[in-house]
């Protein structure tokens, strides 16, 4: 840090004159090209000159340099995690060397005991208290002279690389670690306003910087610029000699004062920011008039019972199949029995081929392009989750650890589900697995209720899939399977034929293997109560043939506690749920009027697991 090489004067804060002499002034160094000293005679009358002490840094150049230093590492570190982990980084995702290194370096799950989403948070707040604090003190010591660029260190800088020993010109040094500290300092203000426009979508600020994609790069290109920063400074530092300059403090009261103003200015500063960052946005559920009937839930959404209420707009980003940001509208009402929610996103087609059976001349194969990895992102369905916590700010976020699991280990998935105890309510639609479940009798179909938890032991076999602390409600009865045996067990999915199970009931015949062809009014699910068990007999569909890959019958029990349905009309979703406020169960979270549960939303663009996000949640309050 430039401050660091200035001797602390008695008299002021601009170092006019000490005791031994005048402060040192880098501009006066000599403009020679070495440090060489000229050679003395002797003189026996000469005294000794007196021992030169090494430079110290002042005490809040110190620690706020080093503060910045750690923060900035385990920012990255964390950060790696984070963001190597999506399909669309351009710097690089979790395939291929690039990947395997990162994936080595940075951490799993957590840090310090806290997940490191969570604490990559924490920590880009503590950056911009130090970076705060030390820009206050720099103000107030009147130091941020010496920060001072102007066409002459430019012209010092080429003066010395043109004369050659480049090294040994203190005054083209200088010059050099002035423009160092300043990219420095423009590093820190980019990572901190790309973070900003990344942690809080919601704000729109990405969208005025260039979009979210963007942001994404921008940030972490500039992270990884941090290592050879690290090097040239360090380097710098050495050959200009003040390198152990900075692993020294002094003590000089004047300059104590001023880093003392600065925290006390910058710490509630930073902390109101805190705290208005935690408050979040808030949903209100108002009560149903009497004599005004429940939402009919049928993905209408043009119900009387939704005219007057208010939405929230969650915006989700990073999904897979997704442009750069959707925005989830989300309403909820209560009649005092049942809590209501409707949902509604953009997607330009409706995705219903989840993984279909292709009839080829040799046999049936599995359209598919991860199954084994279960990290699908081209034949599936849309899907979307909402997570519901009765903690305090909870998130979805805070339950996922990145980088854990066996899965994992092999480099197929970037992280898993679980809580550190408490139970978090999930509630999961499906458009193939769920949503059709009533259709047969004429009612709406249902969520998949789901819970995390904390995590379970791993299995003993480890081909069999793990999900950490991801896990259905208890069932009584229905739900989907596979449609599907492979003839060749040992073999993945992807290298042998298959076996259809069961037939659908009505003759008709798809042949349109592209996944991302809007599927809207087509059948791709078989009702067990009308499905046809396979026989060769009865296998009389043409090669070129699709059929559906999922077989599906109504849920009972606690997991089928959620009903819904949804309507895709003009590329746009709408989804309507109905669940009791309270079901009693130790695996959902109950609503109580006047007491807020916290939800996070996902939507899933045909993709098994890559859906998109948002990190803070919305409160969700019912009224009496």
């Amino acid at each position: 840090m430039l401050d660091s090489y200035q001797r602390s004067p008695d008299s002021d804060l601009e170092g006019k004159r000490s005791r031994v002499g005048k402060a040192v002034d880098l501009e006066e160094v000599p403009q020679g090209t070495d440090r060489q000293q000229p050679v003395r005679g002797p003189n026996p009358d000469r005294r000794p000159a007196p021992r030169r002490t090494s430079a110290k840094a002042h005490l809040f150049v110190t620690v706020c340099h080093w503060m910045l230093v750690v923060l900035l590492a385990l920012n990255l570190l964390s950060g790696m995690r984070i963001g190597w982990g999506y399909q669309k980084s351009l710097l690089g995702g979790a395939e291929g060397v690039w990947g395997a290194l990162l994936g080595s370096l940075s951490p799993r799950g957590a840090l310090f005991g806290i997940n490191l989403i969570d604490l990559h948070i924490y920590l880009a707040f503590l950056m911009l208290l130090t970076a705060g604090v030390y820009t206050g003190y720099m103000v107030r010591s009147r130091a941020t002279r010496r920060l001072t660029v102007t066409g002459k260190t430019f012209q010092k800088l080429f003066d010395g690389l043109r004369r050659g020993h480049f090294l040994r010109n203190k005054v083209a040094l200088w010059s050099a670690n002035l423009l160092v500290y300043w990219i420095a300092f423009i590093f820190v203000v980019v990572l901190m306003v790309t973070g900003i426009a990344l942690y809080r979508v919601d704000l729109g600020l990405s969208a005025v910087l260039g979009g979210y994609d963007a942001m994404r790069l921008l940030h972490g290109l500039v992270a990884y610029l941090l290592i050879p920063y690290v090097i040239i400074h360090t380097l710098l530092q050495w050959f200009f000699g003040q390198f152990w300059t900075i692993f020294k403090a002094r003590l000089w009261w004047p300059h104590v004062r001023a880093g003392m103003f600065a925290v006390v200015i910058f710490s509630p500063m930073v902390a109101g920011l805190y705290f208005l960052n935690s408050l979040p946005a808030t949903l209100t559920a108002p009560r149903l008039p009497d004599g005004l009937p429940a939402p009919a839930l049928d993905g209408d959404p043009g119900d009387p019972g939704w005219a007057n209420v208010k939405p929230v707009t969650i915006r989700t980003v990073k999904g897979a199949n997704d442009p750069e940001h959707v925005d989830v509208s989300v309403k909820a009402v209560h009649d005092g029995r049942y809590v209501y929610f409707q949902f509604q996103w953009a997607d330009a087609d409706v995705s219903y081929k989840r993984y279909p059976l292709l009839k080829t001349e040799k046999g049936w194969k599995m359209l598919q392009t991860a199954y084994e990895r279960a990290d699908e992102n081209v034949y599936y369905e849309d899907k979307l989750s909402m997570y519901i916590t009765d903690v305090q700010n909870g998130s979805c976020a805070s339950t996922c650890h990145l980088g854990v699991g066996p899965a994992s280990e092999r480099g197929e998935k970037h992280g898993l589900h679980y809580t550190a105890g408490e139970v978090g309510d999930v509630w999961h639609w499906k458009s193939v697995r769920t949503d059709p479940m009533g259709e047969l009798a004429g009612e709406p179909g249902f969520l998949d209720d789901q819970y995390f938890g904390p995590p379970t032991p791993l299995p003993e076999d480890p081909k069999e899939r793990y999900t950490g602390g991801y896990y259905p409600d208890p069932n009584e009865g229905g739900g989907y399977a596979y449609n599907f045996v492979k003839l060749d067990p040992d073999k993945p999915v992807g290298e042998t034929y298959v076996l259809p199970q069961f037939l659908p009931p009505a003759p008709i015949i798809y042949t349109n293997p592209d996944a991302a062809t809007s599927e809207q009014g087509r059948t791709w699910w078989i009702h067990q109560a009308q499905a046809i068990p396979y026989t060769k007999e009865a296998d009389t569909y043409p090669v070129g043939s699709i059929i559906p890959n999922i077989v599906i019958s109504p849920l009972t029990g606690d997991r089928g506690d959620i009903r819904g349905k949804a309507e895709w009309r003009d590329g746009r979703w709408t989804l309507e749920t109905r669940r009791l406020l309270d079901t009693g169960s130790p695996y959902d979270v109950a609503f109580v009027p006047g007491e807020p549960v916290y939800i996070s939303v996902a939507i899933y663009n045909r993709t098994q697991t890559r859906h998109g996000e948002h990190i803070t949640p919305v409160q969700v309050i019912l009224q009496p």
